[in-house]
């Protein structure tokens, strides 16, 4: 039997709601990013899910540690080793707390000397974040917040948009969520 880690994410639908914000999320802005850089080599997708960005770099291996999102390989991010030319960790963070994010950049410097890019979602309005966020447990974050948790990595690209109520309806099944305001960074870090 498959062990299904995350239920509210929905498996292999993950990230492929009709509304705006999840088009924006999942697509526009990962199109955007992913043009800025070499995207050619060997490319890992670090808590790849249901392996989505397979959309804009065909080979790319998706490793996820929930079976029910068919990812290539089925890991541990936090202990996953491979011979990668590009690493992406692409909305991950927030499923981690601090500690967890920094064991995880630590172990990726002792066996990568590729690139990595982190895509992930701020916050400047925590409390309307949390308040949408029920069924879910995160560990949300401020773009400062965030950014002290990646002191060498250079942003390449950042974008505000509204979060709204139909998100929240797709990706949580909640009914009264408020939209807000939040952000995609991207940063990217060259360990070579």
């Amino acid at each position: 039997m498959q062990k299904i880690i995350y239920k509210e994410d929905k498996g292999t639908n993950f990230g492929k709601w009709s509304d705006d914000t999840s088009k924006l999320m999942y697509f526009d802005s990962v199109k955007d990013i992913l043009s800025k850089i070499d995207t050619t080599g060997i490319v890992a997708d670090y808590g790849g899910a249901n392996g989505i960005l397979k959309e804009f770099i065909s080979n790319i291996i998706s490793i996820d540690i929930d079976a029910s999102k068919k990812p290539d390989i089925v890991d541990n991010i936090l202990t996953h080793k491979g011979n990668y030319d590009l690493i992406i960790i692409r909305f991950v963070l927030h499923y981690l707390n601090d500690y967890e994010v920094l064991k995880l950049f630590k172990h990726i410097k002792s066996y990568h000397k590729g690139k990595i890019l982190i895509i992930q979602f701020t916050n400047e309005d925590l409390k309307s974040k949390y308040f949408n966020s029920k069924n879910e447990f995160k560990y949300f974050r401020t773009k400062k917040q965030l950014e002290k948790l990646l002191p060498k990595f250079k942003n390449i690209y950042s974008i505000n948009y509204n979060c709204t109520k139909e998100f929240y309806k797709n990706r949580l099944n909640i009914e009264n969520a408020k939209k807000h305001k939040e952000q995609i960074n991207a940063y990217l870090l060259c360990t070579q």
